[in-house]
């Protein structure tokens, strides 16, 4: 299976990952030729190419690991091209975008995926395997970043080069993943221009309440905590990158129920000789996109589809409004 890459900066996880999954990685596509070329000549990677048909033209998958902006572009061209697709999060830069790519990929004949790695990572497939049987009434996440920008690098848009404030699509697209709930109403406090803070309460369709704050953080790495409850029964764990652990680390999931705490599921972090969890994520993703190909249109259940991902713009969509009125936005 030949496989094109597009993006020549977090690109090359997704080199190292379906070559580890068994593809031949064969194309690597960027804005700048020269780089490009200098960089696929690190990576044996044989065609180095700032032109996106020419590397579509090339191979039968291709994935989209280029700035927000192109997503859009990028992933409409692949699918033009007869390849199969497997977009970075998130998935375009607006909502419309996301809708027009919805509509283009229900007509595409190879499958388009979009790539969450929260959904491979093995503590919360337990937990989200414990949680078919129990029903949340309030998820709590809180989640420090210092990758997010916050100096104003476009003044007055609340965008800027992020689609998703820097990371909030990856914690909307797990919660909904979770739970199988999809959103009903969103009510937004968003600080920066771009925005760097966001503080966001989604309705799920469950009648539970997402309560979720991303706050720009000066300490190096993404910390995340997470508490979810429900009528008699609370679980959480935390996790994030952790650069003096040089990788992801999760803790144990643990859940009190029947009045006592126990462990659900191990933790995860970085040990010698292993694949560091985040990139082993990404293995599995690319495991699971390489199975589904010379299938039919459809996108392995637990990948998530692009309607999926559009649904995650929709939220962050709904974020700025609610911002920009000061109420609750309710969603048909």
């Amino acid at each position: 299976m030949r496989i094109g890459v597009i993006g020549t900066k977090w690109g090359l996880m997704h080199v190292g990952a379906f070559r580890a999954a068994g593809a031949e990685v064969v194309a690597l596509c960027g804005q700048d030729e020269a780089h490009t070329r200098e960089v696929a000549a690190r990576e044996g990677i044989a065609l180095a190419t700032a032109d996106v048909r020419t590397l579509c033209a090339a191979v039968d998958a291709v994935v989209v690991a280029s700035p927000d902006a192109l997503h859009r572009a990028h992933v409409e061209a692949a699918l033009d091209a007869g390849c199969a697709v497997l977009c970075e999060k998130p998935l375009t830069l607006t909502h419309a975008d996301a809708e027009a790519l919805v509509e283009r990929a229900r007509r595409a004949t190879r499958p388009c995926a979009v790539n969450f790695p929260y959904r491979m990572l093995p503590p919360l497939r337990a937990l989200r395997a414990w949680l078919r049987e129990r029903r949340a009434h309030h998820l709590v996440l809180t989640v420090r970043n210092s990758f997010v920008p916050t100096e104003a690098l476009e003044p007055g848009a609340c965008v800027g080069r992020s689609a998703d404030f820097g990371g909030v699509s990856h914690l909307l697209d797990a919660v909904l993943w979770l739970t199988g709930d999809s959103p009903t109403w969103v009510q937004a406090s968003l600080s920066g221009r771009p925005v760097h803070t966001a503080a966001l309460q989604v309705g799920l369709s469950s009648g539970a309440v997402l309560v979720l704050t991303h706050a720009a953080s000066p300490e190096p790495g993404l910390h995340g905590g997470w508490s979810l409850l429900g009528e008699d029964w609370e679980a959480g764990f935390s996790g994030g990158f952790i650069p003096a652990r040089e990788g992801w680390c999760v803790s144990p999931v643990r859940c009190f129920e029947a009045g006592a705490w126990r462990d659900l599921a191990p933790g995860l972090e970085p040990r010698p000789g292993e694949r560091e969890p985040w990139a082993q994520a990404h293995v599995e993703t690319a495991r699971r996109f390489l199975g589904m190909l010379g299938q039919p249109p459809r996108v392995d259940a637990e990948l998530a589809t692009v309607e999926e991902a559009a649904t995650v713009q929709r939220i962050l969509s709904a974020a700025m409004a609610s911002e920009e009125e000061g109420r609750r936005l309710l969603l048909d």
